[in-house]
């Protein structure tokens, strides 16, 4: 199903999502409207649950410089109506009862972790090392003509209403791989064990009405500056001071949402980490693992009732993933449960949509 985003709108709220799905035989909207509808909800989840887990759902915000990606770091949970869910356009592979059976079927148990407290006591010499660590990394630049690879093993957090009542799990851990132009115009997102997925794969390329200014993409990351006072500015929306919970949560949050899927030059790399480093409210937790059970050190920030945070090895320093864990009971999840992690597996360049680094085909 191709993408045909729209124009950005502002960050909504859970009670607002049903909304804006239509309902399934509105002959008025197009399969690209639906499409539209669904990037938008996306877009908006993090924001959404977060806000409404800290109290500050419905507040004013700042506007961001620049529109949001298609797709963000970690989309932690898409709550939808069964109705909407089950929709043609949406194309999850199978009929409304078989969707709607997918997703209500049992779901295995969740991760849980031990919580360990986060510090700033040490996160200054740890940054360091892992700005030199990134600094290091090989230069792997794509010429206009190629693509940036990318292979994860994500799970996230996903919700479905039916019957008056709403159900909540985690997915399993599974292979998520995207590919994306320098420019980001272009794409292609192929992660069939997301629920709410394509399970064929989905079109990223821009439609005709497109607009966006692909800030995550190669070269806009390229583009920015490396001294990391300057980049810590372009992380916080337009308006927003360092020291407002909600401007320095927006500041986090955008700097995940460039470490996940994409390739920076090394130098960018190195100095986004010291920007972060930067943000108010983020810690240094000492011990942690990523999705593939490596151990690791984390960048982390508290929002609501979880703690979000970016894995490092914790030998090498270098980029493992990121996670989400609660540090209170939701929805019927007790704390230390891991509701949304991502550990990167590959980046390459490669020549051609739906190509491995090794030359294969998808």
């Amino acid at each position: 199903m191709k993408r045909t985003p729209g124009r950005r709108h502002e960050p909504i709220g859970h009670t607002e999502f049903d909304l804006l799905l239509p309902a399934p035989a509105d002959p008025a909207l197009s399969p690209g409207r639906h499409a539209q509808l669904k990037e938008h909800l996306m877009d908006e989840i993090l924001t959404s649950r977060a806000e409404a887990a800290s109290g500050t759902a419905g507040a004013p915000r700042p506007p961001r410089r620049l529109r949001r990606a298609a797709w963000i770091a970690l989309p932690v949970a898409a709550t939808l109506a069964v109705g909407a869910l089950a929709v043609g356009p949406w194309d999850l592979g199978g009929s409304k009862d078989d969707g709607v059976q997918a997703l209500t079927g049992p779901h295995p148990e969740p991760p849980t972790v031990t919580l360990e407290p986060g510090s700033t006591k040490n996160l200054a010499a740890a940054v360091d090392h892992i700005s030199l660590a990134a600094a290091r990394q090989p230069v792997l630049e794509p010429r206009k003509d190629q693509y940036v690879y990318i292979e994860s093993q994500v799970s996230f957090r996903r919700s479905l209403k039916a019957g008056g009542k709403e159900e909540s799990w985690v997915d399993p851990l599974h292979k998520r791989q995207i590919w994306m132009s320098p420019d980001g115009t272009k794409g292609w997102l192929y992660e069939p064990g997301d629920s709410f997925g394509e399970k064929k794969g989905q079109d990223l390329d821009d439609g005709p009405h497109r607009d966006s200014s692909h800030r995550h993409s190669y070269d806009a990351m390229k583009a920015l500056p490396t001294d990391p006072d300057a980049l810590l500015a372009k992380l916080y929306p337009e308006g927003g001071k360092m020291g407002d919970p909600e401007a320095d949560w927006d500041a986090f949050k955008e700097s995940g949402s460039m470490l996940h899927e994409q390739l920076a030059p090394p130098e960018t790399s190195a100095a986004l980490y010291k920007a972060a480093a930067r943000i108010p409210g983020v810690t240094l937790v000492e011990n942690t693992t990523d999705a593939k059970g490596r151990p690791g050190i984390a960048v982390a920030f508290v929002r609501g009732d979880s703690r979000f945070e970016w894995i490092f090895d914790k030998s090498t320093y270098a980029y493992l993933g990121q996670r989400e864990v609660l540090l209170k009971e939701t929805d019927g999840m007790k704390p230390g449960t891991v509701v949304g992690q991502t550990s990167v597996v590959t980046r390459a360049v490669v020549d051609a949509e739906k190509e491995l680094p090794g030359g294969e085909k998808l």
